[in-house]
């Protein structure tokens, strides 16, 4: 087996074509038809985000396809994996879609007709007072009601799949079950309705993995005599409002003729699923086309520091004697280590090093700019020998943005914060590589010309040469301070986000060293700027037996999962300033 990422434009349908060569024989091939490049949207809810519409609807433009768990085929009613054997407003939202962006859309459908909220929630999920049907939940001692979690579990278990960035939305239509229940005691009133919908978001999101946007429609209307519940379309339209969801249509303006049994019916007739169908796409489309314009703006990170941003850590070299037999290298790190399990997406189950080409690192090292996808080798030392803390970090980044990602990197071993990196601000003397990193980073920002970028955050992993000096560990926060205003300044980013790495290397402080004061300067100054944020890592570092530079601890000993983890805090670090 292998795999590969490819780059190609959005559209379809194409024809992939896969050969094995030996040399220039083709010694097998294969080819994949009808592959699409293009969204992807989840269906969730009861009824009428499934098949029990009055009229079965066909996507006629060619280019929707649903999924039912293991293959795509056309999104002809009714919709695999969601409930009933009638019609959906899926086909013509598709339809429409495909229409306005000229490319394939996606329709993944999990709704599950009759359902209260209370029944997707996660198993053990307590509540107060039951749905109308018991199928899905239990009674417990107190009289109160707990979820099963089955529907739950099978609403992830579709979404997994997909994988991080899989699939543009998830379209949510539910409330008829939790609105103006027969039994008034089975309702659900509109302040738990927004708990329980909010904890169903924020749940799935953390059991998937990322932060998927979710539409939420108001919905709750049952007949002409019941047009639906105020208190129930006000506790999802509290879910958008609060910045968790997305507002969906407001479907209990559908009524009449656009409901079945002759407008009597809580179901869609045929003109009203079309009807739904529009509803949502006046909602989803507007909002995709703000996504798409934002996507083609690169994410631009700069990280700068010392020799540690350069990237000290031993890939696969071996020798028993320079390099410890390869103990703490990368392939050894990615087969023995405490990590070995979380590195794995770093090669190709052929052996390669992954190369990802929506996250390019810019880096100039002995006057030649380096720039390309994601991988190994870009340090100060050329090829493929090292990495530094940007490769994992550049994985936790690309991972979050669906827009492409550009690291800046610009890093030079063996300076201070106090003599050379010296910010105007700080008075004194401007260093010279605060100069050189200025001049750097508006030189990889000129090479984009027309492409837009946004600048993301600055990553400072840096520290060494002002730990060995009491005077430089004395002012070290203050010229940090000055040193972050200065840089917001001239980039004309006055809210960035900043991340400041810990110089953990060799893990906890000895008494009476440099080191613990230098580490609480760090933290004094991070403390002291706005949208900064403090990443400790001395839990990082390795012990140099296991490491292939045993002498030396101010490299991290060239251990390669000191500067994967160390890279996997900041990245992550960044994104929690980032996060609303």
């Amino acid at each position: 087996t292998f795999s590969k990422e490819i780059a190609a434009p959005s559209g379809g349908w194409f024809r992939l074509d896969v050969r094995a060569r030996s040399g220039e024989e083709v010694i097998a091939q294969s080819a994949i038809e009808h592959v699409g490049i293009g969204e992807i949207f989840v269906i969730a809810g009861q009824s009428n985000s499934a098949n029990h519409g009055s009229e079965r609807q066909n996507a006629t433009s060619g280019l929707v396809t649903t999924f039912d768990g293991e293959t795509w085929k056309i999104a002809n009613d009714p919709q695999p994996g969601a409930s009933g054997g009638g019609g959906s407003f899926l086909p013509p939202f598709g339809d429409a879609l495909a229409a306005r962006l000229n490319v394939p859309i996606g329709i993944v459908a999990t709704g599950v007709g009759a359902t209260s909220v209370r029944e997707w929630l996660p198993k053990d999920t307590v509540f107060p007072n039951p749905p109308t049907i018991l199928s899905n939940v239990t009674e417990l001692a107190s009289s109160e009601w707990q979820s099963n979690g089955g529907i739950f579990e099978k609403f992830v278990a579709r979404l997994k799949p997909l994988g991080t960035n899989g699939f543009r939305a998830v379209l949510w239509h539910q409330g008829e079950s939790d609105a103006n229940q027969r039994d008034p005691s089975r309702t659900l009133p509109g302040d738990l309705y927004q708990k329980f919908l909010t904890q169903l978001i924020r749940d799935s999101r953390s059991e998937v993995g990322w932060e998927f946007p979710w539409f939420v429609a108001q919905a709750s209307y049952h007949t002409p005599d019941d047009p639906g519940s105020g208190d129930i379309r006000a506790a999802q339209a509290a879910v958008w409002e609060a910045g968790i969801g997305l507002q969906g249509p407001n479907t209990d303006l559908l009524t009449g003729a656009l409901r079945d049994s002759g407008g009597q019916g809580v179901h869609f007739s045929g003109d009203g699923l079309r009807a739904h169908a529009k509803s949502w796409v006046d909602k989803v489309a507007p909002w995709l086309d703000a996504q798409l314009q934002k996507e083609s703006v690169i994410k631009v990170v700069i990280l700068a520091g010392q020799s540690n941003m350069e990237g000290q850590g031993v890939v696969a070299m071996d020798h028993p004697e320079y390099y410890n037999g390869g103990k703490g290298n990368l392939v050894w790190s990615m087969q023995n280590s405490e990590s070995k399990d979380r590195m794995q997406h770093l090669r190709s189950k052929d052996g390669a090093w992954v190369v990802r080409n929506d996250v390019e690192i810019s880096f100039k090292a002995k006057g030649e700019i380096r720039k390309g996808g994601l991988t190994i080798g870009y340090t100060g030392y050329g090829g493929d020998t090292h990495i530094g803390p940007e490769l994992q970090l550049g994985h936790v980044l690309g991972d979050h943005f669906a827009q492409p990602v550009l690291l800046i990197k610009t890093a030079w071993g063996g300076k201070s914060l106090q003599v050379d990196f010296r910010p105007p601000s700080a008075g004194g003397t401007t260093g010279a590589y605060y100069r050189q990193m200025l001049e750097e980073v508006h030189e990889a920002l000129g090479k984009l010309g027309d492409q837009p970028c946004e600048l993301t955050g600055f990553v400072w992993m840096q520290g060494w040469n002002d730990m060995v000096s009491k005077e430089a560990t004395a002012e070290y926060d203050a010229n940090l301070v000055h040193l972050v205003n200065d840089i917001r300044a001239e980039f004309k980013v006055p809210a960035l986000p900043v991340v400041i790495g810990e110089l953990g290397n060799g893990g906890k402080a000895e008494p009476g060293s440099g080191m613990e004061p230098f580490r609480q300067a760090q933290q004094r100054g991070a403390q002291q700027l706005s949208h900064a944020i403090f990443v400790p890592t001395e839990s990082f570092a390795r012990p140099a037996e296991l490491s292939p530079n045993r002498g030396h601890g101010h490299h991290w000993f060239g251990n390669a999962e000191s500067y994967f983890l160390i890279g996997d805090a900041l990245g992550k670090g960044l994104l929690e300033l980032l996060r609303p």
